[in-house]
């Protein structure tokens, strides 16, 4: 992992209130990504070894052995392929570490995980091969284009068009039910907020967030030296300025940054 980090990038682009990172790839997917093949590589292949090569415009993981049940993981529905392990004594030293789950779903969460960066572009969710005897699964740079890498100042647009690409309905609420001139609202003014910096410790929890969308209260207490009451109410902060949300169960759900224009 530190390898991958050292020859890989992320941009970062300046957001009203927190700095938003853009990184080439998702720390937690390539993460998964090497345990899946640590676990099951073929050891049997003499000389044989996982294999990490990074190009300008992806990252290839290749391990010796293919699947068990003969058949090409490329003609597959990841979401449906059963989970059936080459080096089981391996794979139970990893779930005891903690680096992987029981129920084995790394092909699904490595494109999941990629899926919940802010800066992803469909298209460039991981792609799995096998072949006679080798097993490749490859992600794809998401600030690299047909033309090199893209401007940050270009990737930072997209991010941050979602009104564009979902206008405000025409007949939404404030034209149905306009604002009266005496209005308790325009009586007493509400003071905005949420355009204040969110802190030093919200913005590591920003960071952890798209680094590991995975990362749980507990661990994200750990890594900062704070209770697990603090954080509770960092995220709670986070969650009512409408930038962080949970997406499904909390041991196997994920954390997502919302970007608004």
């Amino acid at each position: 992992m530190d390898f991958i980090k050292n020859y890989t990038m992320s941009g970062w682009v300046k957001m009203p209130n927190y700095r938003l990172n853009l990184p080439d790839y998702s720390d937690r997917a390539i993460f998964e990504g090497l345990v899946n093949h640590l676990i099951h590589r073929d050891y049997t292949v003499m000389g044989g070894e996982v294999h990490i090569d990074i190009y300008d415009d992806r990252v290839e993981l290749v391990s010796p052995g293919a699947m068990l049940d003969g058949t090409q993981i490329q003609d597959r529905d990841i979401y449906t392929v059963p989970s059936i392990r080459r080096n089981p004594v391996i794979a139970d030293m990893f779930t005891q570490l903690d680096y992987m789950e029981k129920r084995g779903s790394g092909l699904r969460k490595m494109r999941e995980l990629t899926e919940k960066l802010p800066n992803f572009l469909p298209g460039k969710e991981p792609r799995y091969k096998t072949e006679a005897s080798s097993f490749f699964t490859t992600f794809y740079n998401l600030n690299w284009g047909k033309n090199g890498r893209i401007p940050v100042e270009e990737v930072a647009d997209r991010v941050n068009s979602t009104l564009k690409k979902y206008p405000v309905n025409g007949e939404g609420s404030e034209k149905k039910y306009p604002v009266n001139n005496e209005s308790t609202l325009k009586k007493y003014p509400v003071k905005n907020e949420l355009n204040k910096p969110v802190g030093r410790t919200a913005q590591r929890i920003i960071d952890m967030v798209i680094s590991n969308p995975m990362i749980t209260r507990e661990k994200m207490a750990d890594e900062l030296g704070i209770s697990l009451d603090g954080v509770k109410k960092q995220i709670k902060n986070l969650r009512d300025r409408g930038i962080l949300v949970h997406e499904g169960s909390d041991k196997a759900g994920y954390w997502r940054i919302i970007v608004k224009q």
